[in-house]
């Protein structure tokens, strides 16, 4: 029972993760980006001990857009500064698409969540054919017996 519910609290954690965004924040104006971030709402952490910056995972596409409508084109490690924001668009829209659709299946951001809604339905399978089964044979024989 402990491990059941163990892996259903896991599967329904959503604790966010943290990608990079910027490799190296000495290359960039990390001010500007910071304030686009905070602008857009959306989650970020520096380590400034290795010259990094990170975003929520979920949030970073938005991210990405966020910085191109200002002129800043981030391919993770490469950034690159343009000064049309329409060339900017398109080139991270292109990229977008190629990052969607390139990687191993097990890499793909649905993986993680297919596995645990899995795991969350085999326990529930189990639990019903371990515990509330045979409690309700119990009390259907039960009432047969009177």
């Amino acid at each position: 029972m402990v491990l059941a519910i163990l892996i259903v609290k896991w599967s329904r954690t959503d604790e966010p993760e943290y990608r990079p965004l910027v490799q190296d924040m000495r290359l960039v104006d990390a001010v500007k980006i910071a304030d686009v971030l905070d602008k857009s709402e959306i989650d970020y952490f520096s380590d400034v001990k290795n010259h990094m910056l990170y975003v929520n995972q979920n949030q970073s596409v938005q991210a990405r857009i966020e910085l191109a409508k200002i002129g800043i084109v981030i391919e993770y490690p490469k950034i690159s500064e343009q000064a049309d924001l329409h060339e900017a668009y398109a080139q991270l829209s292109k990229n977008l698409e190629l990052e969607k659709t390139s990687g191993p299946f097990h890499e793909q951001a649905w993986f993680l969540r297919v596995i645990k809604l899995l795991m969350s339905g085999i326990i529930i399978i189990v639990l019903i054919l371990s515990v509330v089964r045979p409690a309700l044979a119990a009390v259907l024989l039960s009432e047969d017996e009177k």
